[in-house]
């Protein structure tokens, strides 16, 4: 909300370096964002110099009955959704974002035209997020293509708990993302 300010938000360990390097690098101010749920994450780090362009988001996975749009922790909920999703014969296509601002609205129209149905899930609340941003965007670009209205999935309305028990059962899941992918076939 504030212009000029880019926004990025990784979901794995090497999509962190590769954003970081590039907000250091950028001439413009970069907020980069990252999720105490990604912390115990492991995975592989490329050593050389790597740098992932901002407003470049990535497919995590191709799929024909519908889009997922996400960033940060709800990348791993939709590809554990698209998982159990692919045992009943439906496939998601999950879009990462990564970077929040600039928007690759090209990427994000593209897989909305190729599925006709589109979710945008995201750790924050509905009333207010970023996730009604993308969704007006969405309906405004390529309402033509919707076979159905554009879902949401966030936090339930309130303040985050602390505890993990709780936290649990506030935060989106994996059968969130399921369950919204369904009511749009």
């Amino acid at each position: 909300h504030i212009p000029g300010l880019y926004v990025v938000y990784p979901a794995t360990p090497s999509d962190a370096k590769g954003l970081l390097k590039a907000a250091i690098r950028d001439n413009n101010p970069v907020m980069y964002i990252e999720s105490q749920l990604l912390y115990n994450d492991k995975g592989v780090v490329p050593d050389e110099d790597y740098v992932i362009p901002l407003g470049v988001a990535d497919l995590k996975r191709a799929g024909s009955d519908a889009t997922v749009v996400c960033w940060g922790p709800m990348v791993k909920d939709a590809l554990r959704a698209a998982e159990l999703l692919a045992a009943e014969k439906i496939e998601i296509e999950v879009v990462d974002l990564r970077s929040l601002v600039p928007l690759d609205e090209e990427t994000i129209l593209r897989s909305v035209q190729k599925t006709g149905r589109c979710v945008v899930a995201s750790q924050a609340i509905n009333i207010g997020s970023y996730t009604g941003e993308i969704v007006s965007r969405i309906t405004e670009k390529a309402f033509d293509w919707l076979d159905a209205p554009v879902l949401r999935v966030g936090s339930k309305n309130g303040i985050a708990p602390q505890s993990h028990v709780l936290e649990a059962a506030f935060l989106p899941n994996a059968h969130d993302v399921m369950a919204a992918v369904k009511r749009l076939l």
